[in-house]
């Protein structure tokens, strides 16, 4: 079974893809460029976060040690320490109010700080500021961590705690402690700043990048030390989740700046990471790896969407289209099946100027010509079955007329004393005569001989033939118009025949005429000028004023034997039809009943030789 595709499916299978192809490979490119250009700002913006955040934690740590050292060298701090051992209260009081009012600058310039402490060598508390706070009660600190570390360390060393959560606030702080020692070498005391840690904290959950980003820290053992869900200390490197988490704290761990996709809690995750150097620390940003591919699907769910209203669109205006341009090709096939069935009648009437207009104006006209070149062979086999019937019999009948008229001629001389005997015999020999004019034009239709073409003037052609009746039109009261071509030349014709088609036509016209009235006869050379190879053409056009031929008999007015007229042979118009076609002519009738008829004759010019 072969599957048929119509002009329509052609166009849809042409046009498709020459629409959706296009925006199909640019949304493909625009999404993979998307995809491209989303995870280049996303790691930009992840990597920018991390290490600007990474750089000011570390910032803090960082003046929190030069801070911690400054105070340590201080020689207030001595003074205070000496003055209360010489018990010279005025002066310790005065070193203590100096002391107070350095540990409140340091406090004020920083918002991390959440306490700075000064205890002796017992590890007794003697100097405590906090900010906007009360001090609250002094107290001893001996057997606290940071102090016998801190101590331990010596004159050069700091002491930094783990992330604690003390009994005097809520939330956790780290412990920065640095021994002090006299120009002896003699531990004096501890100066101890309590680091806010809520605001390290703080710090770390305030970053968002995307809907699900966040950041978290580890310390440089791989505990995780801040996270928005966690607390500190919650995971190490034996309890994380995931391999690939456990890869990532490592590579954190190893104090680079990177990036690296992971696995956390059954989705695939990237992370930005950089390091706290003062810290060891590592600080990462992270964010789902579906997310910052949102708008990759998207752009592809809008690219999607615009192929599927393009196609949708495309097939709507290319039915339309197809259907209002198939149009007229769809008459034209329903007319080639009623041209298959015989009717040649009927014309496509014409809508457009365009192509398609063109072609059923070409149509129609192929359609006339073959009504009428079916017409000219139903005629000529006809005529030529007619010619071939009419050679045998006026061979029979002329040879009993000649008989006939012997016999009338011989009884008229026998008898010619009888008036009886003699009138009738006048009136065989009429019949007989009329019976014989008949019989010749029969005989000649039945063998219309080859035209002997000589050159010829149609103009003088045919005032001669209008001068055969010249004295019948007067007594009918018509009158001959002429409208001549002066410019007619000369041509090749039968002068005989075209003679013989003329005097049909002229007595035809007459005869349509008997009230009187007027006859026109024009001339005209036609030249070609759209196609030079065709030949230019001699038209000859008689028009008459009668009685008009009805238009249901006009398809038989060139049918041998034809006639209207009670007296005509029906001869006339099949005999010249048969001349001009044998000069290469044709001959067309227009006729309105009650309005006249014209008669349009035209021949190929051929021009006479030279010499």
């Amino acid at each position: 079974m072969k599957i048929r595709f119509s002009i329509s499916l052609k166009l849809l299978v042409f046009i498709l893809p020459l629409v959706c192809a296009p925006i199909a490979a640019v949304g493909y490119f625009s999404v993979r460029a998307s995809a491209e250009r989303v995870d280049r700002l996303v790691s930009r913006e992840q990597m920018v976060q991390a290490k600007a955040t990474a750089n000011q934690i570390n910032d803090i740590f960082y003046y929190c040690r030069m801070d911690l050292n400054t105070i340590a060298s201080l020689p207030v701090l001595e003074e205070y320490q000496l003055a209360r051992a010489f018990r010279l209260n005025a002066e310790a009081e005065f070193n203590y109010e100096n002391a107070v009012r350095l540990f409140s600058d340091f406090i004020g310039r920083t918002p991390y700080y959440f306490q700075i402490r000064y205890m002796d060598e017992q590890g007794m508390e003697l100097i405590k500021v906090r900010k906007n706070r009360e001090v609250g009660k002094f107290s001893n600190q001996s057997d606290q961590k940071f102090f016998t570390e801190a101590r331990s360390l010596g004159a050069g060393g700091i002491y930094i705690s783990g992330i604690v959560q003390p009994d005097f606030r809520e939330g956790f702080v780290i412990h920065w402690a640095k021994a002090i020692f006299s120009g002896q070498g003699e531990c004096i005391g501890v100066i101890v700043i309590d680091l806010d840690y809520q605001k390290i904290f703080e710090i770390v959950r305030n970053i968002r990048i995307g809907e699900q980003g966040y950041a978290f820290l580890a310390d440089q053992q791989g505990r995780n030390i801040a996270h928005p869900r966690f607390e500190p200390y919650t995971h190490d490197l034996n309890t994380y989740p995931d391999p690939s988490l456990k890869e990532l704290i490592l590579e954190m761990m190893s104090g680079i700046s990177d990036r690296k996709f992971y696995i956390f809690e059954k989705k695939n995750r990237v992370a930005a990471f950089a390091p706290i150097p003062v810290m060891g620390w590592s600080l990462a940003v992270t964010i789902p790896v579906e997310e910052f591919r949102k708008e990759a699907r998207a752009i592809q769910t809008r690219v999607i969407q615009v192929v599927a209203l393009t196609l949708i669109f495309t097939v709507i205006c290319v039915s339309l289209i197809s259907y209002y341009l198939l149009k007229p090709v769809r008459s034209l096939v329903k007319a080639t099946h009623r041209i298959a069935g015989g009717n040649l009648t009927q014309e496509i009437p014409v809508r457009t100027r365009d192509e398609l207009g063109e072609l059923t104006r070409s149509f129609n006209r192929m359609t006339q010509n073959l009504s009428r070149i079916q017409n000219e062979l139903v005629r000529s086999e006809k005529l030529v079955a007619l010619g071939r019937l009419s050679a045998g019999v006026a061979h029979e009948i002329r040879n009993p007329l000649n008989a006939m008229k012997g016999a009338v001629v011989y009884m008229q001389r026998r008898r010619s004393d009888d008036p009886l005997i003699t009138e009738y015999l006048q009136l065989m020999m009429e019949e007989i005569d009329r019976l014989n004019e008949f019989v010749t034009d029969f005989l000649y239709f039945a063998r219309q001989s080859s035209p002997k073409p000589v050159p010829a003037d149609l103009n003088k052609l045919l005032l001669s033939a209008q001068n055969l009746f010249e004295k019948q039109a007067e007594e009918k009261h018509i009158s001959f118009r002429n409208r001549l071509a002066d410019d007619l030349p000369m041509t090749e014709v039968d002068p005989h025949q075209i003679q013989q088609v003329l005097v049909n036509i002229i007595i035809n016209a007459v005869d349509a005429m008997p009230g009187g009235g007027e006859i026109i006869f024009s001339t005209l050379l036609v030249k070609n000028k759209k196609d030079a190879t065709v030949s230019e053409r001699i038209r000859l056009r008689i028009e008459d004023k009668g009685i008009g031929i009805p238009q249901e008999l006009m398809q038989n007015i060139f049918d041998p034997f034809f006639t209207t007229k009670e007296t005509g042979t029906g001869l006339g118009l099949p005999l010249s039809l048969g001349i001009m076609e044998n000069h290469g002519g044709t001959v067309s009738i227009s006729s309105k009943e009650g309005i006249g008829t014209a008669v349009i004759i035209e021949w190929p010019l051929i021009p006479q030789h030279s010499g």
